[in-house]
């Protein structure tokens, strides 16, 4: 029992650091769409909205603990990505940050690419209900 329990400990944070893995920022959101189905399964598409000032795309989990928004820009790509999540989660959403990127201060990290001219802000904001987890491109 004691191995199953720490199995599924270690399955979901491996889960936990492909969500926040992938920030799909530059895709279109035919793209967006087509590889959340593909390789994020626990999520299903629940709507587009488009206000005139806002346009995302929304992902949710079924569990409701889990919300994915990929915010869009006027050509359809997508700007930058916010997860909503339950408070249940907060440390395994920290371990996998903390593990995963380089921490800079105020509960933000930077997600560095070898290779890549372009690094992340990943910020985590807690709120009343629930903690937001912003990936965004930072202007060079």
């Amino acid at each position: 029992m004691k191995t199953f329990f720490l199995t599924c400990i270690l399955c979901f944070a491996f889960s936990l650091t492909k969500v926040c893995g992938q920030n799909f920022i530059g895709m279109t959101k035919e793209e967006i769409k087509q590889t959340m189905k593909e390789s994020k399964k626990e999520f299903y598409f629940s709507k587009e909205v488009n206000t005139g000032k806002y346009h995302f795309l929304k992902f949710e989990n079924m569990d409701e603990t889990k919300t994915k928004l990929f915010m869009l820009s006027d050509q359809e790509k997508c700007k930058y990505t916010k997860i909503m999540c339950d408070y249940s989660l907060l440390k395994s959403f920290e371990d996998s940050l903390n593990s995963s990127y380089e921490y800079q201060k105020n509960m933000t990290w930077i997600d560095r690419h070898e290779g890549s001219a372009q690094d992340y802000l990943i910020e985590l904001e807690k709120k009343d209900w629930f903690f937001t987890v912003k990936t965004s491109p930072i202007k060079n």
